[in-house]
């Protein structure tokens, strides 16, 4: 078995009491191009210093442990962070940790130091993205795929109506380059009047003849027990906030007479009732993507930003996502056989850093693309004067230091994403340099010369030239005549 590298790299505003956790899940190894996947079990365990231990168990293979790591609070997601020299029964190892967890579920990136192996540990899975996003699971007795529903499973006095004049299929229809199928939902009319395809999360209503009616509508509500054909609710939870929804899409007219476009409408909001075409004001929604109107075409890939700060007055919670597809944004108003293919939806969590500065100034050399950097200081730096900007509806930012072995201070500074999973890090190597006390003139000696110069600072106020840190010599955060004093009494006792 090959050493194994942790490669996790952030944390730290303030260290939190957290109880003991146990994570088990799947880590993907990846090595020479190939994926391997085994199930492991990681323990986080408080102890008697107010710091943690963990151990990450591969079963039949090894047990590797890191004690007195650090951790740290950031909203909802909890960060740990430390460098250790560990042992194993495969030797000793440089092992870096960057773990994160948030509502009971935690993910990693580990990496073999010398043998370019990398490692995903995942207790996530698709939490953070909507099951059945590809449309691969059609398990429904009734047709439909799994999580999505269309007329079969729709409430209301014209559902059987509706289900008989669309449809929502199995497609094999898929773009270029890829294998499997899509879902494709056709609109269907009776008598001059057009039901528009519709696909939803949530579950459909069809309580009127007239298209316009807002009692036909889709709808998501937390409280309701109702339940689709495999006994799933109608109902997606929301964990973090996505920054954008990519899917693919087509869309084919029924008649090239009219221009229609086909709809997409996403929205987050607190869980409670929510209907579109909305019957009334809804004050529950926290976000909406932008766009959303698809014109005829072959498969196009979108991305949908969304928008948060419309929503902001509302002061609602992202605890749902709702997402309704049709084959036109207006009831009534597309053609029969109107057909809107979808495939692929991914929900895109950003964290990227645009900007590091310290003491309100930008780092020197910084570029997003780059890393690692060494910086200067007169003394150990405090981590509040790094600030940094993140792009991300979710993102938090984590910082921590920690002193190495050769005395420089390790300085990591990191952007999560609300999924945990693509953190960045950037590490600055912190050299602090020596202060040798009432070495005021920083020559490197102490004697009469720093008292004059000392003398001279005090008088004039003029710091040039002058080691501001060396100066005090009392130590006690302020330079006056005190410091004169007792730069004369270490000359004069020869303790210097």
């Amino acid at each position: 078995m090959k050493r194994i590298f942790l490669t996790f790299c952030l944390a730290l505003f303030a260290i939190v009491s957290i109880n003991a956790e146990s994570f088990t899940g799947d880590i993907v190894v990846t090595f020479s191009g190939e994926d391997y996947q085994t199930v492991v079990t990681v323990n986080i365990t408080p102890n008697d210093k107010g710091l943690y231990d963990m151990e990450l168990i591969v079963p039949d293979m090894l047990t590797v442990n890191m004690y007195d790591v650090p951790a740290a609070k950031n909203g909802d997601v909890t960060v740990y962070s430390a460098v250790r020299d560990v042992e194993t029964p495969y030797g000793a190892m440089r092992t870096t940790l960057f773990a994160r967890s948030v509502d009971g579920m935690a993910a990693a990136n580990l990496a073999i130091e010398r043998y370019g192996v990398t490692m995903w540990f995942n207790t996530v899975g698709d939490h953070f993205q909507l099951p059945n996003s590809d449309f691969e699971a059609w398990g429904a007795s009734n047709g439909e795929p799994d999580r999505w529903h269309g007329f079969e499973t729709a409430t209301g006095t014209y559902a059987t109506t509706s289900a008989g004049l669309t449809s929502l299929e199995q497609s094999e229809d898929v773009r270029a380059g890829v294998e499997g199928h899509s879902a494709v939902m056709t609109a269907g009319s009776i008598f001059g009047v057009v039901a528009n395809g519709t696909m939803t999360n949530g579950q459909l209503n069809a309580g009127s003849m007239s298209a316009t009616s807002t009692s036909n509508h889709a709808s998501m509500d937390q409280s309701s027990t109702a339940t689709d054909a495999n006994g799933d609710l109608f109902y997606m939870p929301l964990y973090a906030k996505p920054d954008k929804f990519n899917v693919w899409l087509k869309y084919t007219q029924g008649s090239e007479n009219v221009q229609n476009k086909a709809n997409v409408s996403v929205k987050t909001f607190d869980g409670t009732y929510y209907q579109e075409p909305v019957d009334k004001e809804y004050t529950n929604l926290s976000g909406s993507i932008v766009g959303g109107q698809i014109p005829a075409g072959d498969w196009t890939q979108y991305s949908f930003p969304f928008d948060y700060d419309s929503y902001a007055a509302n002061n609602a919670a992202s605890e749902a996502i709702f997402v309704t597809f049709s084959t036109n944004g207006n009831p009534g108003q597309g053609s029969k056989n109107d057909a809107l293919y979808v495939d692929d939806i991914e929900l895109v969590y950003l964290a990227d850093m645009t900007d590091l500065r310290y003491k309100g100034v930008t780092i020197d050399g910084w570029d997003p693309a780059v890393t690692d950097y060494d910086m200067q200081f007169a003394a150990v730096p405090d981590l509040d004067d790094f600030t940094a900007d993140v792009t991300g509806a979710s993102a938090v930012v984590t910082k921590s230091i920690e002193q190495n072995e050769d005395g420089t201070y390790r300085i990591a500074i990191s952007a999560i994403p609300g999924d945990l999973i693509d953190a960045t890090c950037y590490v600055i190597t912190a050299t602090v340099a020596s202060v040798k006390r009432g070495d005021v003139n920083n020559d490197g000696t102490v004697n009469i010369s720093d008292v004059t110069s000392l003398i001279d600072y005090l008088l004039s106020g003029n710091s040039e030239g002058i080691n501001l840190q060396a100066a005090d010599v009392d130590e006690n955060n302020s330079i006056n005549i005190s410091d004169v004093t007792s730069l004369i009494d270490m000359l004069l006792s020869g303790n210097v």
